[in-house]
């Protein structure tokens, strides 16, 4: 939270037993979802159900044991997809459990992480299908092909989830609102 130090400022509180406490309080600005209630709720769901898809074909698409997951440039982009599902994830359970009304590090901790590992996800994903394409037209023999096969088609499935997933995002808007901005 060091990073957002200047949206908090320090004010002193009494507590009921005459105590003088310092509590941080927020004074920066706050994000407000445009969204009706039951709306976001349905995102929300749309998100969590979206990520595990993504998550479960990428896992999947590991246990297939391809020829080509043996070549450097299918199985790292192939294993790098996991550094963002991973921030998708956490970013996905933040948002999933935030209110409608965001502070400015859980906006950039749900909605800006959420958007950046989904455009990784879909920048390595295509990276994979190119590399498994290309190891299948160079150097494939014909004994493995459907193994191949199957794992593009699940590299295609989370890109497509993925691209899905990103225009979903688009729908979601957040309006900043400013408590101390004086017209």
């Amino acid at each position: 939270m060091k990073k957002y130090y200047k949206d908090y400022k320090l004010v002193s509180k009494t507590l009921p037993s005459g105590r003088v406490k310092q509590v941080a309080e927020y004074i920066g600005k706050y994000y407000i979802c445009q969204l009706s209630e039951t709306n976001l709720r349905r995102y929300k769901s749309y998100y969590f159900a979206l990520v595990l898809c993504s998550c479960t074909t990428a896992i999947g698409a590991g246990f297939i044991n391809n020829p080509g997951s043996r070549i450097a440039y299918v199985a790292l982009p192939h294993v790098s997809l996991f550094l963002p599902m991973v921030y998708n994830f956490i970013g996905t359970i933040g948002f999933m459990t935030s209110k409608s009304k965001l502070e400015r590090g859980t906006y950039y901790k749900t909605k800006i992480r959420i958007r950046r590992s989904t455009i990784w996800q879909i920048i390595l994903s295509s990276m994979a299908i190119l590399g498994d394409i290309i190891y299948m037209i160079y150097g494939l023999d014909g004994n493995s092909v459907q193994k191949e096969l199957v794992f593009t088609v699940c590299m295609v499935l989370i890109l497509v989830i993925n691209l899905i997933y990103l225009q979903l995002q688009k729908r979601v808007v957040y309006q900043v609102e400013d408590p101390y901005y004086k017209e």
